[in-house]
This record gives C-alpha cells, sequence and structure tokens, in this order.
C-alpha cells in the first residue's frame, strides 16, 4: 500500500501546483475511483495538503517533505546501501520491520534500507522509546550481513555512528559530538541515537540490522526529553534537508563498512577517537546494568570497547552500558 501511495504523491508533486485530473490520475495508476479516492484520503490523513476531489482534479498544496524513494533513487550513489528500500508513512518500528522480513523468509539484499515517516513504537538502545515526531527526523534501518565474527559488531555501531556525525556536520555545519558508544550530542544534548541487533552463532553474524534515528526538524520535543534532546533545526536556527542529510549518511556508511571488510577494525577506531570528546581524558561515569564504572576514558581497545582508568590506576574496558554523568 504505501509504494502505491509514493507513486501517486509522485505523480502529484511532478505536476505540482497545477490540478491533476484524477480521471488521469485514476488511469495512469491503473485503479479504480473509489481506490484512488481512498489513497488521497491516506495521504492527506499522513499530513500531506492536497485540494480538490476526484471529478474536479487535485493539487499539491505544498511540497511534502516526504523520503519517496523515487527521489532518493535519483540521487543516491551507492554499489549496496539503499539500492532496495522500503519506505513507510507508519510503522511501528523500522528495526521491527526489518526483523520481520528476516523471519518471514524473504530474500532480503544487503544493504536493504527501511524507511519510515514516522514511528508508533520506535526503539532506542536498553529497552527505551524513541520519540518519532512525523515528517520531522530520520528513523531508518540497515540490514546487512557482514563477513565478521560477532566479537567485531560493535564496530559496525561505531562505523555508523561516524557516517551520521560526518553527514550531519558536512550538510549542517553544526559541530557535532559523539558519547560513547553510539549517541550524537550538539551543545551535550542528543541529537541522534543508534541501536543495532544481530542474529549470529559463535563464529559468524548471519545479520545485523543497524537503526538510526535523527532529530532533524523538530521544533519542541515532551517535556520528558526536551531537556535532553535537541533537533538540526533547533541547533541551527533553521530547517534542514532530511533527504540530503540521508543521501549523505548512506553514501559515507557504504565507504565505512567496505572499508570495514577491507582494512579491519583499526580505521574504525581511529576515526571514531578522533571525532570523540569521550574517547580520551574525560571523566566518566557509566552503568553497565550490574554497577556504577568510574573513572578517565583512556581510548578504544581493539574491539571498540572504552578503556575507563579507575582513581586506583587499573584499566577496565567496558562493552556495553550507559553513560550517566561526565566531565
Amino acid at each position: 500500500m504505501d509504494r502505491k501511495l509514493d507513486e501517486l504523491l509522485h505523480a502529484l508533486m511532478q505536476k505540482m501546483m497545477i490540478t491533476v485530473s484524477g480521471e488521469k490520475l485514476a488511469r495512469d495508476l491503473n485503479v479504480s475511483h473509489s481506490t484512488l479516492t481512498r489513497w488521497i484520503d491516506k495521504l492527506r490523513h499522513s499530513g500531506i495538503e492536497i485540494h480538490g476531489e476526484l471529478f474536479t482534479g487535485y493539487r499539491l498544496v505544498r511540497l511534502p517533505d516526504v523520503l519517496l524513494p523515487q527521489l532518493i533513487r535519483s540521487r543516491l550513489h551507492t554499489h549496496t546501501i539503499g539500492k532496495s528500500l522500503y519506505h513507510f508513512y507508519a510503522v511501528d518500528s523500522t528495526n521491527a520491520f526489518a526483523l520481520r522480513l528476516i523471519e518471514h523468509g524473504y530474500k532480503v539484499a544487503e544493504g536493504t534500507v527501511v524507511i519510515a515517516e514516522s514511528q508508533t513504537a520506535g526503539k532506542g538502545r536498553l529497552g527505551r522509546s524513541w520519540y518519532s515526531e512525523r515528517e520531522s527526523g530520520l528513523y531508518l534501518s540497515i540490514i546487512l550481513y557482514p563477513k565478521a565474527p560477532p566479537s567485531l559488531a560493535p564496530l559496525l555501531t561505531l562505523a555508523t555512528t561516524i557516517a551520521a556525525h560526518n553527514a550531519i556536520e558536512r550538510t549542517t555545519r553544526l559541530d557535532v559530538d559523539i558519547k560513547w558508544p553510539n549517541d550524537l550530542l550538539i551543545g551535550g544534548k542528543k541529537v541522534c541515537g543508534i541501536l543495532a541487533e544481530m542474529q549470529a552463532e559463535v563464529d559468524r553474524i548471519k545479520m545485523m540490522i543497524i537503526g538510526i534515528g535523527i532529530n532533524v526538524n523538530h521544533e519542541s520535543f515532551p517535556e520528558e526529553i526536551a531537556g535532553r534532546a535537541t533537533s538540526l533545526r533547533l541547533a541551527s536556527g533553521r530547517p534542514q534537508s532530511r533527504i540530503e542529510i540521508l543521501v549523505d549518511f548512506l553514501e559515507e556508511f557504504e565507504g565505512l563498512y567496505t572499508t570495514f571488510e577491507q582494512k579491519g577494525p583499526r580505521v574504525i577506531i581511529d576515526r571514531w577517537t578522533r571525532l570523540s570528546s569521550f574517547a580520551n581524558g574525560r571523566k566518566i561515569e557509566i552503568h553497565d546494568g550490574v554497577r556504577r564504572i568510574a573513572g578517565v576514558t583512556r581510548g578504544l581497545n581493539p574491539l571498540g570497547a572504552l578503556r575507563v582508568e579507575q582513581p586506583d590506576g587499573r584499566t577496565e574496558e567496558v562493552y556495553s552500558g550507559h553513560v550517566v554523568g561526565w566531565e
């Protein structure tokens, strides 16, 4: 259904500000009048302003900020990442949908991307939810089949973080920091989060889904997260192009993913360390689900774990956890 809605919206966008005959739209899309009317209603329900009715014709009132696959494909220059696209106006979670594709036995190509305009049950790390306002953020998941053991999976999450960092800085000219392991901050507030899920055997990763959420054009946040979240629009003072950031991110990620598979983890670790102020010399406190670890950061180990020097001089290597405080 969403693919048909994309076709309809793309047809209207090609005749922007012109009233298009409902009869012609139905004929071009090879659907009945009643189906066309139902699709128009669904687009309107998704927040897209369309004037008119079947027998007088339809007209887009304004150019909608929708991540149509037709628009993405015309700009994207990758070999694998994003060549297969699933686009939804609303979905429970892009990670959850990507996992359903795998579990239901579909032949899903490496680099398939699932994109949603909004999520009703967006997922964050540690079981948290991700606020997914309609047409304001980038909510997507990438399906991968890495040629790597499970021990190197965290490096792919770090690579995703680097790609998002670089894409945001290039397109917005904002200064972005990386908080270990994979949060992007602007002015100390979170603007992007990443959630990786995988299926693995003892010696290999069978499949990995990396979910990315970027707050792009949010003008406000719910009270419970307003103090620690921001958006690119709030930080820059102007609206930002979601499609420009998305295309830049996918191209950057493909380059890093290829580099990782060809040269190993060292390149990813070095780049992440250069970009993050949390990598070295930061006083930090981490909760790993069992205990709190406090100390000064001393870089990453070869598997991407954060080294934390404790007050007694011992160095702890932390593979997962939540940063609860820093200076």
